[in-house]
């Protein structure tokens, strides 16, 4: 499943989505006048491991997993360890599951319904 595929099947979900990105670089600019309520990443993109990305999101508690059709290996990628990791491919009803479970969480601990993925 492709980044226009989870794309679509969120939107079918209900979830207002930015991006798909492709560089880390643009994702960090969206960023600099946006915040979602939930992101969903990859390891790495055409420009490198998504650390700084991870680091702005968890700077600003906005929840995120990682899909990637990297295998999962923390000692690789030390700094994804407190992140839910889907491996490409993945069905995605798996994949809308999970955001939805990001948001509902976050949701609670905000006290508030969250409508942006």
């Amino acid at each position: 499943m492709n980044a226009l595929n989870i794309q679509d099947e969120l939107q079918d979900a209900g979830c207002a989505v930015a991006g798909p990105f492709t560089s880390c670089s643009a994702a960090l600019d969206w960023l600099g006048a946006e915040t979602p309520a939930m992101a969903i990443l990859d390891a790495t993109l055409n420009d490198g491991t998504c650390s700084n990305v991870d680091a702005e999101l968890t700077r600003r508690k906005v929840p995120f997993l990682i899909y990637s059709g990297h295998q999962e290996k923390h000692h690789l990628l030390a700094e994804f360890h407190h992140v839910t990791w889907i491996e490409k491919p993945a069905l995605p009803a798996v994949l809308v599951r999970a955001c939805q479970q990001l948001l509902d969480g976050s949701a609670k601990l905000l006290g508030e319904a969250l409508n942006l993925c």
